[in-house]
């Protein structure tokens, strides 16, 4: 199984384009054009709803991707307290304001799960290769 780690904060967001990194790691791995499509999309959603609704707000996160020819996994990490979100069995209208990303994440993964842990709150999702 091959792993990329991100240590990311607010600044190296702003800075730079992690999904670029993710598609050369997925471009290594063989993964095929629509499952890293999938997997960018979700992981920036992750990302971007931790950044925005973590309380207390974050400055930082972890992010873990393994890949073998069986499946993606991607694990995110942060030291915030778990909040359960349940998420849109619908896709929520394009004028809603939240959402969207849990939907996205929900129906375009084939596993998700949630997890509260000592250091904070873990998110894990996956999709076959």
């Amino acid at each position: 199984m091959n792993s990329l780690q991100f240590n990311l904060d607010r600044n190296i967001m702003a800075k730079h384009s992690i999904s670029r990194e993710i598609e050369q790691f997925m471009l290594q791995n063989q993964v095929s054009d629509t499952k890293r499509f999938k997997v960018i999309t979700c992981v920036l959603e992750a990302v971007s709803n931790v950044f925005t609704h973590a309380a207390p707000k974050l400055n930082s996160l972890i992010i873990i991707l393994h890949c073998d020819h069986q499946q993606i996994v991607i694990d995110l990490l942060d030291n915030s307290p778990m909040q359960p979100q349940t998420a849109p069995t619908d896709c929520p209208p394009a004028n809603a304001t939240s959402g969207r990303g849990l939907w996205i994440i929900n129906n375009w993964m084939d596993r998700v799960r949630i997890q509260e842990t000592v250091a904070g709150t873990h998110l894990q999702f996956s999709i076959a290769v």
